[in-house]
């Protein structure tokens, strides 16, 4: 299925290293306000980060940034090579011998970094040594870079254009009987292998250096989509033990599923034409790379190192990859944005964004409903009554009492699930996975000090990527107009309140009372007296004012022994009451607000405005 809305736009990402001198501007391309000759409206941009300045970021030491011109090599450098040339660097500029430097506190840089990424969702953070120290296919050089959605890891010069060919399997599509179906996730993978290598013998690609880096490469990045979809299926919340190890499971046989075909597809075919010389070549698969990794960091990654599937056999596989591989990458994770909803389900290893909500797409707008909290929640004869609650509540089942807490654990939305859980699902997944994933992150607050621990616990624990980061209220869902009285809710009232017909309190009736087109009389009693006399207030209308309350039909109930009089030539309303003082409360009528979108959910019709998922509206055509 192919789903563009007969056009698709192309896309454009500039990444920089932070020692650049021009970083600083650079981090604020993408802000909405200031000089157009400073901004970059229409590209993303991403910071390329080495573990030298995260070090330097915890030990709250000082960063320096330099003219490129003057210290060219960083930029092919990596791991403990480019922290021993980068404090030379430091050290030939306080002794004068570099013209151009500058430097901030570390954590000041990295404060600003995170405060423009919370603001413009730009630059995203993606880290240069990771992305290196753990390729297995960088002996043609350095990668400097990664993609427009931050999973895919080549390296490219100006002879080379780098070029990976995606695909993503179903991972709902693999569950039996509420199971994963291992055998059939098995035959997708080595058939999906099969497929990328030979669209890249199809491919026609537009420049010669892209030509070249496809066919003497032959990379390709194998992902996966539904992820959250599945764990829901399973009963599993997305931020518990269960959720991580799962990940951990099929990532790993994934990812020797893959090894293995390109295994068998060099012996049919050979290998590509720069395994010689990499770490393919010495036998070497992605979860071996960890340890490079802790030895150029000297810090440990904090990630569960062990195997969820003990029954593979990987000393075999390497020594099975020694021999050859087809392919120089074979795994990446893509957001999945628009390939998720044609296979109907949920985008990447991503939670899901709302229970209900709306995809505006460039084709069109869709209802997006979660179709497994439905059926649980008619099993147990709940649906009908909580799904207008539900669409008031954007979607989140979090606060609804009527729904059992362990369906609300399953079910938990972007926005309430634990920030520490999706770091902790793609360190998981990245042990396997020998390029990178598209980790999209959810924040409820803008609490600087905690973003910048979630994004340091990133690194910790060996991501080498992050994507965008959606913010409340920013990307919140939009709020429904089923019937809902927020200011009752809050107690709150904002400026419209001036303009509002308002239903009047009941007042105490003297013997007589005169409402007339001229003016009001407002009587407000003490609310715990109800026989004090209160002195009538009278407010002169406006032209504009008259009008309205000459066309308003006040409906007044009284007691059958009453006496009412209409004088219609004046437009006086008399009440005449000739025994006790009696309560009157005069009702405004209404027309109903008409400003409605209808959907229908189960047949049934219901005018709401629903939330709409932030991320279809930023991931990248090339990789959706």
């Amino acid at each position: 299925a192919i789903q563009r809305g007969g056009k698709k736009k192309g896309a454009l990402c500039f990444y920089m290293e932070n020692w650049h001198y021009d970083f600083p501007d650079f981090i604020d391309w993408r802000h909405n306000a200031g000089d157009d000759y400073l901004r970059m409206r229409t590209a993303d941009t991403a910071v390329f980060m080495s573990d030298e300045f995260m070090k330097r970021v915890e030990a709250k030491q000082d960063w320096y940034m330099f003219d490129p011109k003057e210290v060219s090599d960083l930029n092919e450098l990596y791991g403990k090579a480019f922290s021993a040339r980068y404090n030379e660097y430091i050290k030939m500029a306080e002794e004068g011998k570099l013209k151009m430097f500058k430097k901030v506190p570390a954590t000041e840089q990295y404060r600003q970094i995170l405060v423009a990424l919370q603001t413009t969702s730009h630059p995203w953070l993606t880290y240069k040594d990771p992305i290196n120290l753990r390729a297995l296919n960088n002996n043609t050089g350095t990668i400097h870079m990664s993609n427009l959605c931050t999973e895919i890891c080549l390296p490219q010069d100006k002879n080379n254009i780098a070029v990976c060919n995606l695909a993503s399997m179903n991972l709902v599509a693999h569950l039996k009987k509420r199971q994963m179906d291992w055998q059939k996730l098995e035959e997708s993978t080595r058939l999906a292998i099969r497929q990328l290598d030979d669209l890249i013998d199809i491919n026609k690609l537009p420049v010669p250096e892209a030509e070249r880096s496809d066919k003497e490469n032959r990379a390709i990045g194998l992902g996966v989509m539904g992820f959250s979809d599945a764990i829901e299926q399973l009963g599993i919340p997305y931020d518990s033990p269960h959720a991580y190890d799962f990940a951990d499971k099929v990532f790993e046989f994934v990812s020797y599923m893959a090894i293995d075909e390109s295994a068998n597809l060099a012996q049919e075919r050979g290998s590509y034409n720069n395994f010689v010389g990499s770490e393919w070549s010495k036998g070497k698969v992605p979860v071996d790379t960890l340890a490079r990794l802790e030895e150029e960091r000297g810090v440990a990654i904090d990630v569960d190192k062990k195997s969820k599937q003990n029954w593979l056999d990987w000393d075999a596989l390497r020594a099975k990859v020694k021999s050859g591989m087809r392919n120089a990458t074979l795994m990446a994770v893509a957001p999945n944005a628009n390939i998720g909803l044609v296979a109907g389900t949920t985008p990447g290893i991503d939670p899901r964004f709302a229970q209900v909500f709306s995809r505006n797409k460039i084709s069109g707008k869709y209802l997006d409903i979660n179709h497994n909290l439905v059926t649980e929640l008619k099993n147990m004869n709940l649906w009908d009554k909580v799904k207008n609650k539900i669409i008031e509540l954007q979607g989140d089942i979090s606060s609804i009492e009527e729904i059992p807490p362990h369906i609300r654990e399953i079910y938990k939305t972007s926005f309430s699930v634990s920030p520490y859980a999706f770091i902790e699902v793609a360190a998981r997944a990245q042990k396997w996975v020998d390029q990178a994933l598209s980790r999209n992150m959810y924040l409820e607050d803008r609490d600087i000090e905690k973003t910048m621990d979630i994004y340091t616990t990133a690194w910790r624990k060996g991501l080498k990527s992050t994507y965008y980061l959606h913010m409340k209220p920013r990307h919140g869902a939009e709020q429904s107009t089923v019937a809902v009285n927020k200011s009752a809710q809050m107690g709150k009232t904002g400026f419209a309140s001036a303009f509002r017909k308002v239903e009047q309190e009941p007042v105490v009736v003297q013997e007589s009372i005169s409402l007339k087109v001229e003016e009001i009389i407002i009587r407000a009693p003490e609310p715990d007296v109800v026989d004090k006399k209160v002195e009538p207030v009278s407010i002169p209308l406006d032209q504009t004012s008259k009008q309205i309350f000459s066309n308003v039909q006040t409906q007044i109930s009284l007691p059958q022994n009453s006496n009412i009089k209409m004088q219609n030539e004046n437009a006086d309303l008399k009440i005449e009451n000739q025994k006790t003082e009696q309560k009157v409360e005069p009702v405004i009528s209404q027309k109903p607000n008409t400003h409605y979108q209808e959907k229908v959910i189960d047949g049934k019709v219901y005018k709401v405005h629903m939330p709409s998922d932030p991320q279809e509206n930023f991931t990248c055509d090339g990789c959706q």
